[in-house]
């Protein structure tokens, strides 16, 4: 029985180790110049969640599960997240006459911290946000 216990908990380890609390939220990156027409990402990807007008771009949107967002907290080896669902994380691919122009991706991260943790190879105390050189939304100026 003991044996079995020890297996259930070592599934909640994720390799990061501390004493520290944090926020998380969501990202964005972009990537340019595409070079797939839409008939190819729908067949690639299937029909699209939404299909919408932005501008004078055309935007395809795919759902990629559930953006979360909350606080989250490590206490030595283990996580204690509070997240709730709060949207949808997505890729959209935009198209300018037919051409596509860009993707962008939403993805989770954390946004905030307080305490000192180890994870990713690097250890650190952090007191404030965190991930300051990621985008938190793109800018999407190319279809203006």
């Amino acid at each position: 029985m003991r044996i079995i216990i020890l297996i259930c908990l070592t599934q909640l380890l994720t390799g990061c180790i501390g004493l520290a609390v944090g926020t998380f939220g969501t990202f964005e990156s972009k990537q340019e110049n595409t070079s797939l027409t839409k008939d190819e990402i729908i067949a690639s990807r299937g029909h699209p969640d939404t299909i919408s007008t932005l501008g004078k771009c055309e935007v395809i949107t795919y759902y990629d599960g559930y953006s979360w967002s909350g606080v989250g907290a490590f206490v030595v080896v283990i996580p204690i997240p509070i997240f709730l669902p709060s949207g949808h994380d997505e890729t959209r691919y935009y198209f300018i006459d037919g051409k596509s122009v860009a993707q962008v991706t939403e993805y989770g991260e954390v946004t905030g911290a307080l305490g000192y943790a180890c994870g990713s190879n690097e250890c650190g105390f952090s007191a404030g946000p965190v991930n300051t050189d990621k985008i938190r939304k793109v800018e999407v100026n190319w279809c203006e």
